[in-house]
This record gives structure tokens, C-alpha cells and sequence, in this order.
């Protein structure tokens, strides 16, 4: 199994039990200026207390499918519910092991690949459904889930496309094959909610500190570089000026006005229904 590095810097950096993008309440009154690393773990906290207010009240036990490194499996515990979890990835793996000390029952694979020895009432999948193939994800849901399970997914779906190659069009699913694809395998859809608004501080947060912060640090060291070892800066420049300038381009993830134009990110609940 393989370790997603992005995830891993993700985690160490802000030192926060979960890895996703957080929900603000009030988005448009958020100062860039003066957010702090508090506020932005806080936003974390508010994301599961609000996805798990969709959970519906008959439920009792979970499968956290991309569970990263635990910090929705241990809100979901803390609040009674029944957790086992599930990533392919051994970092997160090593992390579960030690938050939970065994005491939580881990799956390392895909999900694709799960073979289920007991059926849950609902599956939760908290930015980890554009990692699972559409149609193989709601056929093993189907095979995972009791007669009337629950699939709860928080993720950011494409919602247009213009021909371009704009990163925000990678790694994300179609949002219409995704929702016919859940029709055609059983699942009703019977909840919805846009939380894009209430996401997109934590792009802004990114984007601002980058932009104040390393890019001007960046700027100083090739520039002292050049000056002390111009020889060494030319070969160094050659080598990693490509590479570089590709990493650059990733940037265009932190811009919250592209990820409006294309993706959207949603909380669908699906229930499975007899087919």
C-alpha cells in the first residue's frame, strides 16, 4: 500500500485530528489577516458536527471509508455510534493504530477490494469518494449495507467543463454520472446540501499564506542563490526550473473563484433501496 504525501504534510502542518477543508458559518465576514491555526481547526470541528447531522437516527454502525487519520471516527465514537474504518493508506494505518490502540477496527485496502463480513447502516465517505471508482464504489456499498443503509458522502463533484485542463478538473467525479450511477445501483437520493460557500475560506487561507508568506521566501532564496553561487544556481535552475514551474501551476487548487466555476462541493445522503 501506498501513503498520500499531500495528506501526510496536510496533517503534520496543522496538527489537527482531521484532513479536510473545514465549514465556516459565516464565510464572508472571515479576515484572511486574522485567521490563525485555532480557527482553522475549529472550522475542522464544525465540518463533522454539521455532516453528522445528516446521519439518520436509526443508525448504529459505520463504516468511515477514507477515514484519513481518525478524526471523524473519534467525534462518531465519542457520540455512540458503532466506528470501524477503512483507507489503503499505511500512514494512515499507523496513525489509527496508535490514536485507537487497537480498540477500533481498521480495513487496509481500498474500498473497492472490502470484503464485508457484517452488513452497516451506513457507510461515511468524507472527501474520499472521488478516490473510489464510481460504479465499483456504489456496488460494493450495495454489497456492504443492510436493506434500508445509509451512504453519506461529502466530497466536491465537477459541475462544468470548458475543454480547458484546469487542475480542479482532475481527481473530482462528474456530479451528474455520479448521481445517475447512484440511481442505477439502488440508491435514493433523500438528502442534499452545497456547503461550497463554507468551504472556501480554507482555499482563501491557503492561497493568502502562500502567496504572503513561502512565495516571497521562495523569491529570496533563489535570489540569494544566484548572487552567492550563480554556477550552481544555473545547474540547479536547469534541473528544477520545469518541475518547479509545474508545482506552480498546482496553485490554481487554492483559487476559490475556479473551484466555484467548476466543482461544487456537496453532502449527498443515499439510501439503499430493493432493486
Amino acid at each position: 500500500m501506498s501513503i498520500d504525501h499531500v495528506l501526510k504534510l496536510y496533517s503534520e502542518t496543522i496538527r489537527s485530528p482531521f484532513l479536510h477543508y473545514g465549514f465556516w458559518d459565516e464565510p464572508k465576514s472571515v479576515d484572511l489577516d486574522s485567521v490563525n491555526l485555532q480557527e482553522i481547526k475549529d472550522a475542522q470541528g464544525r465540518y463533522i458536527e454539521h455532516l453528522s447531522s445528516f446521519i439518520p437516527s436509526n443508525v448504529k454502525s459505520i463504516l468511515d471509508v477514507g477515514c484519513g487519520i481518525g478524526g471523524n471516527a473519534d467525534y462518531l465514537h465519542n457520540k455512540g455510534y458503532h466506528i470501524e474504518t477503512l483507507s489503503p493508506d499505511d500512514f494512515q494505518r499507523t496513525v489509527i493504530d496508535e490514536k485507537f490502540k487497537g480498540e477500533m477496527k481498521f480495513h487496509h485496502c481500498k474500498f473497492e477490494k472490502f470484503d464485508p463480513q457484517q452488513k452497516y447502516d451506513l457507510i461515511l465517505e468524507s472527501e474520499s469518494a472521488c478516490y473510489i471508482k464510481i460504479d465499483q464504489g456504489f456496488e460494493k456499498a450495495r454489497e456492504t449495507l443492510r436493506d434500508g443503509g445509509y451512504l453519506l458522502a461529502s466530497d466536491y463533484f465537477v459541475h462544468h467543463r470548458d475543454g480547458t485542463k484546469n487542475p480542479h478538473l482532475k481527481s473530482s467525479h462528474d456530479m451528474d454520472k455520479y448521481l445517475s450511477s447512484a440511481a442505477a445501483y439502488g440508491f435514493e437520493l433523500i438528502k442534499e446540501y452545497d456547503q461550497t460557500e463554507n468551504t472556501m475560506p480554507t482555499l482563501d487561507y491557503g492561497k493568502y499564506f502562500i502567496e504572503r508568506f513561502i512565495n516571497p521566501s521562495i523569491e529570496y532564496g533563489i535570489y540569494s542563490a544566484k548572487k552567492n553561487y550563480p554556477k550552481t544556481a544555473r545547474i540547479v535552475g536547469k534541473l528544477m526550473g520545469p518541475k518547479f514551474e509545474a508545482k506552480m501551476d498546482q496553485m490554481d487548487l487554492l483559487d476559490s473563484g475556479l473551484f466555484r466555476k467548476y466543482r461544487k462541493y456537496m453532502i449527498y445522503l443515499f439510501q439503499k433501496k430493493n432493486v
